[in-house]
């Protein structure tokens, strides 16, 4: 199928995806599904295929593409994300990400966006953050974090994210914890010092996300035993996640 094209239409929509049905991996389904969580349709087709496809159409009018919302099947809900986290204009990505929010289902949805995040459009990227931390579908609010964790590596953001951290008192859905815990590890492996610091003078912070964050550092290959023995002392006593 012609994928990179100036034109998409309805009457593209069924081609499509019976184009995506060729790849079909059924015998996959049931583990797939397993791991996903997802009530979509699942046609389990590869990663590296699924890609490939999302990238041939934003070659071409990959805005006919979204304009259509072809969401019947978890694979095309994906592709979806994948062209809309490749989009350079922040506002642009922002209108058709708001469509991709309503039919996010499950962590995967959310972990495949991945921005284009840099000095012109970072406080963009906080303010939204901030906006989907608030929302009360629980894949909004881990896309919250997630955005956090794309920023990172710059450190001007660190007191934010510790800021946002403090905010999550509250959480208790699983899959928002768990971004949580993987933001709050990656803040100890990068910036030890001043997290551990924070985790110090912050007592009230929710439990199940800093022995999430150790948990994950403990598991992690970037640090030393030595390291990982000294975290013990801030786990907070706390029900298992």
């Amino acid at each position: 199928m012609e994928l990179n094209r100036l034109e998409w239409t309805l009457n593209d929509k069924l081609p499509f995806s019976s184009y995506l049905r060729s790849f079909q991996q059924k015998d996959k389904e049931a583990w797939s599904r397993n791991i996903l969580q997802t009530k979509l349709e699942l046609l389990c087709i590869p990663t590296k295929i699924m890609y490939s496809i999302a990238d041939e159409v934003f070659k071409g009018n990959y805005r006919a593409f979204l304009d259509l919302k072809i969401f019947d099947s978890y694979e095309e809900v994906a592709i979806y994300g994948k062209l809309v986290s490749r989009i350079n204009d922040f506002d642009e990505m922002v209108h058709y990400l708001t469509n991709y929010l309503d039919v996010m289902e499950n962590w995967a949805h959310c972990d495949l966006l991945s921005f284009k995040i840099d000095r012109s459009n970072k406080d963009k990227f906080l303010a939204l953050s901030e906006v989907y931390l608030k929302d009360n579908r629980t894949f909004v609010r881990r896309l919250g974090l997630m955005i956090l964790f794309q920023m990172v590596k710059d450190g001007s953001v660190l007191p934010i994210i510790f800021d946002r951290l403090k905010k999550l008192k509250q959480e208790n859905e699983y899959y928002v914890i768990m971004m949580a815990g993987w933001l709050l590890s990656e803040c100890i492996i990068q910036y030890r010092e001043q997290t551990l610091e924070f985790l110090n003078h912050e007592k009230e912070l929710n439990k199940k996300i800093v022995n999430k964050g150790i948990q994950k550092c403990r598991e992690s290959r970037r640090m030393s035993e030595i390291e990982k023995e000294q975290l013990l002392p801030y786990k907070r006593k706390s029900f298992p996640l």
